[in-house]
């Protein structure tokens, strides 16, 4: 089971010092990856936690310099805010660094005043993203690309150096709606959803699996882990959503985690609900001890 942890890019705690912290920390314990989340500029309402927010590429070029194994990925980028030749770019760049560590996460975004904060389309984002994953795939095994679509024509250019994955990073698409989940089939190489309960995640992954066309697609959740913690097993997302965390004693996480992967994950990341960067240490040091979840796991 594949199992990663966010690092705190984001909040009030986040701080240069805390990445570090966090990343190294992933390695030496045996975690097969390491997440940035990402937002660019959420309106006031959004504040916490979003308002102070370490950018996704430079954490991650950070992070890969201060590392050696650890897989780096995004959780989720927002690609509707971004222009996805630069994207495309990043990713290269970010995977030849790190030599071939890089795990894309996309997603459409939910939050429609960031849209407008960056002079991007809400509405078209969906057309956007699809047409962004077919964009940087084509950047990514095409030396000399030539690309025809909606958003983007490409007559005359050169796209290198490539990534160092055979056709670019693995792209895992975000989001829990049966859209999401098409989506993922059609164009992805993973699923990458959040907080879905177990009931939940079995159906959208036999959603995924029939849809897929036989192509295999990793199933990596995002959760919430409170460890020791009595915080309810379920909570209200920034959309209204109800979603589920990980809470509890060693014991029910673990079995949190079994009733998971039963339901069809290949692996989860964790987001940590501490208090401060030595408490979200203190939990990866006792969720380490949960041999065999925490065997090394491809991506």
């Amino acid at each position: 089971m594949h199992i990663g942890v966010c690092l705190p890019n984001y909040g009030r705690a986040s701080s240069p010092e805390a990445i570090c912290e966090v990343a190294q920390a992933a390695e030496a314990l045996g975690f097969d990856s390491i997440w940035t989340t990402d937002h660019i500029l959420v309106p006031e309402a959004y504040e916490e936690p979003y308002g102070r927010i370490f950018e996704t590429w430079t954490t991650l070029a950070y992070v890969a310099a201060l590392t050696r194994r650890v897989r780096l990925g995004t959780s989720i980028l927002i690609l509707g805010l971004r222009n996805p030749v630069l994207v495309a770019k990043q990713a290269a760049t970010l995977d030849q660094l790190s030599n071939g560590r890089l795990i894309l996460g996309i997603g459409a975004g939910w939050l429609a005043s960031e849209f407008e904060n960056l002079g991007m389309s809400f509405r078209r984002r969906i057309r956007f993203l699809e047409e962004g994953i077919l964009l940087m795939r084509t950047l990514w095994t095409t030396p000399r690309p030539r690309f025809e679509g909606r958003f983007f024509r490409i007559r005359d250019a050169v796209f290198e150096p490539p990534p160092v994955q055979s056709g670019g990073p693995p792209i895992w698409i975000g989001g829990n709606t049966e859209a999401a989940v098409q989506r993922a089939a059609r164009l992805g190489d993973g699923w990458h959803p959040v907080g879905l309960d177990p009931e939940t995640l079995r159906a959208r992954v036999a959603q995924l699996r029939e849809q897929s066309a036989g192509r295999s697609l990793r199933v990596v959740c995002r959760m919430y882990v409170a460890l020791g913690s009595s915080l309810p097993l379920v909570y209200t997302s920034p959309t209204g959503e109800p979603r589920m965390r990980l809470t509890g004693s060693l014991e029910q996480i673990a079995e949190g985690l079994r009733q998971l992967q039963e339901a069809g994950a290949d692996g989860v990341v964790f987001t940590f609900e501490a208090p401060s960067v030595a408490a979200q240490i203190e939990q990866m040091q006792r969720l380490a001890a949960l041999r065999p979840w925490f065997v090394s796991s491809p991506a």
